[in-house]
């Protein structure tokens, strides 16, 4: 007792003490004990700022936005037609026969998209989500309508295409026993093409996306819990998808590198270890900044622990909810104002909001990065993009995901979980008609990718940037002015900007690998550095053109080690902080682990970029004079195929998009209306148009002499 009392009594006696002492200070200025605490200065509570509204689902004129071709398709799947009960008792042979020129066509098709999702199959079990059914695309492969409408109701006018509905309902129906219910008719259809065909889909999951159960009846959480908690709570349930993700690239930030020249085999490269770009550089020293986007929680250094699964974000690409929002500056942590409870109770699958809020806001900004990419993909229009804005595809529709390993592959990073291309759902013959123009469309399918034709101009709908220039960076008196797009061309903390709005590519042969600048590779001495470039040439068959966004600027470089540095920007010894490049790339320098010798300059670099989204519809896509020339003469088609046909040759050759059009609605394209070799020929290696100076390996043209004189 005397032990403990002691101590007491010293720290009762020096409160006592404190505490006159405090009063005798103030006492001097005429204030009170109570007045004097009250009137010690308190530390101002930290603001936190308020997580952003989720994007509003209107069009750009402020109307209700809605995909009308998939809302139209869905509409359709409702429908039951009438039961057939009789169908004509005839062979297929004999149906044919029967037909003879009467039988359906490719042009006979009231829809060429079809949404599968009957309320006859979803009656008594609803566990998939409903299916996408390319229509035109499967009667084209088939090539015979009469293969899948293969009976036809034994009543006078009947149509020879009834739905598959309208004959196979519900099954073990007793009065039609040999029937098979739409179910099955479906399943037996679709297995026993693919399997003759040896193409197509045939695992379940490939076709069907399952439903995803209420999770308001599975959740238990505390109120108020961490984000961490919620985690542990999804994987009480999910264990094995925590596994897989501990194993995927969105959680790593590195993984294989199949497409990397020269390090094809490397499973250690990516965002978290040696990439480098020119918009905000790169990660290491900056992780706090940069991981906001991580699908974790807590990545503040270099020691955060990847193999703990509790701090796996899962609402960030999960949420339904369009609420959950990361704090910027926070290294993955959520605005504490979310409701978790109730985002966690309404999971479901990742949408162009989840997704979008990452890759749309990279580089630090909307649209900045992506030259395809931004804000407006979550509810755009068929204009700006045919699969989201018409058909409302989500990410996921595209970029399939198994075992949390999502396919696609960026020039930008070397990470891939598996290839992704158009013709994985188009085939490689995608014009699915029978005119001329589609025979030749699908001939270009072999020496230029779909892009080519369908990205005519990228940042068609936003602005993106394309100069970055990191050495103006500094100057917080500088005046910021807006450019004709009202973006602003400076940022004392990042220097100055270009932005561009309806750009042309920039089109190179592209093989689908890229050589790749990695940090600590030495820069080029005889000019522009080339972080990224794709690889190819017009004698590489395995090669086709590809439209690029070019992303240029200037950024730091050491002046004897000849490497480009990587600076630390964010933090409380960043250069935002106290605008000293030279503490700014020593910090860096270190977080990299390469050597910075004291002394720097800056360096004119370079970035390709891919342009995979914002896929114009097909009166958008480039039309054929726009890149031929000599179409634009008064030709026709026996100029090269020794026949005359009945084609109207002009309008077939000028059916495309219109630059004209567009720039009348607000878009910056003036520049290239009437613009003629619109992929620069000469640029990839030819002598000149190639319907007169001959393609890449087949000479052309017939009846031409290769100085483009008509032979006579």
């Amino acid at each position: 007792m005397r032990t403990l009392f002691k101590p007491l009594l010293i720290i009762s006696a020096s409160l006592i003490l404190i505490a006159g002492g405090l009063f005798f200070i103030n006492y001097d200025a005429g204030s009170t004990l109570s007045q004097a605490f009250a009137a010690a200065p308190e530390k101002a509570p930290k603001k936190v700022p308020s997580p952003p509204k989720p994007p509003e689902k209107v069009n750009p004129d402020g109307t209700p936005w809605s995909p009308a071709a998939q809302v139209a398709a869905m509409e359709r799947a409702k429908e039951v037609p009438p039961f057939v009960k009789k169908v004509k008792d005839e062979t297929a042979w004999e149906r044919k026969q029967r037909l003879g020129e009467n039988a359906p066509t490719l042009n006979d098709q009231d829809y060429a998209y079809v949404v599968l999702n009957s309320p006859i199959v979803n009656k008594d079990q609803d566990m998939y989500e409903p299916v996408r059914f390319m229509h035109k695309k499967h009667a084209n492969v088939t090539g015979d309508c009469l293969k899948c409408h293969h009976a036809s109701a034994d009543e006078p006018g009947a149509s020879e295409t009834a739905k598959c509905s309208a004959c196979h309902q519900e099954a073990f129906n007793p009065e039609f026993p040999e029937r098979p219910g739409l179910k099955a008719a479906y399943h037996r259809q679709c297995m026993t093409c693919h399997e003759e065909q040896e193409k197509g889909p045939m695992g379940c999951t490939d076709c069907h996306g399952k439903n995803v159960p209420d999770h308001s009846k599975l959740v238990k959480l505390p109120k108020n819990p961490s984000p961490t908690q919620v985690t542990t709570e999804c994987l009480r349930c999910h264990e094995d998808q925590g596994e897989d993700m501990l194993k995927s690239a969105h959680w790593l930030w590195k993984g294989p590198s199949p497409y990397t020249v020269d390090g094809e085999k490397r499973v250690d490269s990516g965002k978290a270890t040696n990439t480098i770009n020119n918009f905000c550089i790169a990660l290491p020293s900056n992780w706090p900044r940069c991981t906001s986007c991580h699908a974790g929680y807590g990545w503040k250094d270099e020691t955060f622990d990847f193999t703990d699964k509790s701090h796996i974000d899962c609402l960030i690409c999960h949420d339904t909810t369009d609420t959950y929002a990361k704090v910027p500056t926070d290294a993955g942590m959520p605005y504490p104002q979310l409701d978790l409870v109730e985002i966690a109770e309404h999971v479901g699958k990742p949408s162009r909001k989840t997704c979008g809020d990452c890759h749309f806001q990279g580089g630090g900004g909307d649209a900045v990065k992506h030259g395809d990419m931004n804000a407006i993909l979550y509810y755009p229009t068929r204009k700006c993009d045919v699969h989201m804005g018409d058909l409302d595809f989500q990410c996921h529709d595209c970029h399939k995901t198994r075992n949390h390993k999502i396919s696609g592959r960026s020039l930008s990073l070397p990470v891939a979980e598996g290839a992704r291309s158009c013709e994985d759902c188009h085939t490689s013959q995608p014009h699915h008609g029978n005119n001329l123009l589609d025979h030749h469309l699908n001939r270009h399918g072999e020496h230029i990718a779909c892009m080519t034709c369908h990205s005519p101009v990228y940042a068609k709908c936003k602005p993106t940037k394309t100069w970055w220039d990191w050495s103006k960076a500094g100057d917080k008196k500088r005046e910021v002015h807006k450019d004709k797009y009202g973006m602003p061309d400076y940022f004392w903390k990042k220097g100055e900007f270009l932005w561009d709005e309806s750009v042309q590519p920039t089109y190179a042969w592209y093989n689908g690998t890229v050589e790749r600048y990695l940090i600590g590779d030495k820069i080029d001495d005889d000019g522009v550095t080339e972080i990224t470039q794709p690889v190819g040439g017009i004698k590489d068959a395995k090669s086709r053109i590809a439209p690029f966004k070019i992303m240029a600027g200037k950024q730091p470089a050491d002046k004897n080690n000849r490497t480009l540095l990587t600076p630390n920007l964010f933090g409380p010894k960043g250069y935002w902080k106290n605008v000293d490049w030279d503490q700014a790339f020593k910090i860096g320098a270190e977080a990299t682990g390469i050597e910075y010798s004291g002394e720097y300059e800056w360096e004119e670099t370079k970035m390709y970029w891919s342009l995979n989204h914002e896929v114009t519809p097909k009166e958008m896509a480039l039309s054929c004079v726009q890149c031929h020339e000599s179409l634009t003469q008064e030709r026709s088609c026996d100029r090269c195929h020794q026949d005359k046909r009945d084609v109207d040759f002009k309008a077939l050759s000028y059916k495309g998009v219109d630059f004209k059009t567009m720039a009348a609605r607000g878009r910056d394209t003036l520049d290239l209306v009437e613009k003629t070799d619109y992929i620069n020929f000469k640029a990839l290696g030819y002598k000149g148009d190639p319907i007169i100076y001959g393609g890449r390996f087949k000479q052309l043209p017939l009846g031409w002499h290769k100085d483009g004189k008509e032979e006579q």
